[in-house]
């Protein structure tokens, strides 16, 4: 299994088990096999839990800063993520 594999079944876990947007980006910070740009978080997350790019940069990439940290509360970010992650379901690998 390759990294960026590895990186999705992560997420794919992490968000099963009922982890927060936040704390998952924490750990894509912490990978140190992923770069972590706006480009690739959209991508990972699509990836891992079907979540369509323009929906993720309407709904959530505007309420992040240049280091993909939030502009806004963080529980008011994790609320706005939950609307969005909650319509789609993690893809089965």
């Amino acid at each position: 299994m390759s990294d960026v594999e590895e990186t999705v079944e992560t997420l794919r876990k992490m968000r099963a088990e009922g982890a927060g947007f936040l704390v998952m980006i924490e750990a894509l910070r912490r990978d140190e096999s992923f770069r972590l740009t706006p480009v690739r978080l959209m991508w990972v997350f699509q990836e891992a839990v079907g979540l369509p790019w323009p929906q993720f940069r309407d709904g959530l990439l505007e309420y992040l800063d240049d280091d993909l940290r939030p502009l806004v509360p963080e529980e008011e970010f994790e609320r706005k993520a939950e609307e969005l992650l909650g319509r789609h379901v993690t893809r089965e690998g």
